[in-house]
């Protein structure tokens, strides 16, 4: 069943290139031997760890532009390999999002680059035979180049995997799904919490849409609700709350971290140590 985030697929037509197999094309033009695309942390949270402020993520989810972000993923991934354009067919990236109409999926896929171009996170260029080349910018919204980012140098990132597409979450997922799945991955610990209250402020994501990700992410065993947190507050009568810690889990446990057990481990709480209020 489709959502009001998730636009419904058209069916392939026949000796047209199929969705998946489309997508798989693109991803092995990426040449990435650990099929992960990396990712700034940025692009969902700017500032210091103290006092963050949501990136150019929030203006997607809040635009509900579900498609801008499925090309968006997808340039990122085939321009991860060491070239940061890519000259495409405007036909081909509307199959990769389930667009089979030579007319309505270009339209659909303009519209997309439009909102990308918006925020800063592309650059659009004409390319030969009719194709678009896209050049992927730095994922801040700043306008400039794109390089590849390194945490040596002090600039955070995490990882996609590519079984995001292998697994066709980039279908069944909901755009909150989508949104709340690269925040988890961006925590890089086995163990974390994520207070709901604290979306709006951390990524610009309202905490409803917040929490249907979560659940979402839950109901297709990508993240498990391990075990509950006790804090310390002043926000309850008794003085005492307690918060949800979650976990990745295979293959999204976040790579060089290993699988997700049940032994207690370290939490965080986004990227502040501002506690939630209780639920």
């Amino acid at each position: 069943m489709t959502t009001a985030s998730t636009p419904a697929t058209s069916p392939a037509q026949p000796g047209t290139l199929p969705q998946r197999d489309t997508i798989r094309l693109l991803l092995e033009r990426s040449s990435r031997p650990n099929r992960t695309v990396p990712i700034r942390r940025e692009f969902l949270q700017k500032g210091p760890k103290g006092t963050p402020t949501p990136g150019q993520l929030c203006e997607l989810v809040r635009k509900s532009q579900p498609r801008a972000l499925d090309l968006y993923l997808l340039v990122s991934a085939v321009t991860s390999g060491g070239d940061f354009d890519v000259t495409e067919w405007a036909t081909t990236w509307a199959r990769s999002v389930g667009n089979y109409d030579e007319t309505a999926g270009p339209t659909t896929v303009s519209r997309a680059w439009k909102a990308l171009l918006n925020l800063k996170l592309i650059e659009r260029k004409r390319g030969e035979k009719g194709k678009a080349t896209i050049i992927k910018l730095r994922e801040d919204g700043s306008d400039t180049p794109y390089t590849p980012p390194s945490s040596s140098g002090g600039d955070p990132y995490f990882q996609l995997p590519y079984e995001y597409w292998d697994h066709s979450l980039n279908e069944s997922l909901s755009l909150p799904g989508k949104a709340m799945l690269l925040i988890t991955l961006s925590q890089r610990k086995e163990r974390f919490t994520l207070p709901q209250d604290r979306m709006p402020s951390w990524y610009g994501i309202s905490a409803d849409t917040a929490g249907r990700g979560l659940t979402e992410l839950q109901d297709k065993g990508v993240l498990a609700h391990v075990e509950d947190e006790p804090f310390d507050t002043l926000k309850t009568r008794t003085g005492l709350a307690s918060r949800p810690v979650y976990s990745l889990l295979a293959p999204f446990t976040p790579r060089g971290l290993g699988y997700a057990t049940p032994r207690s481990g370290s939490t965080a709480d986004g990227h502040s140590n501002v506690q939630s209020k209780a639920s």
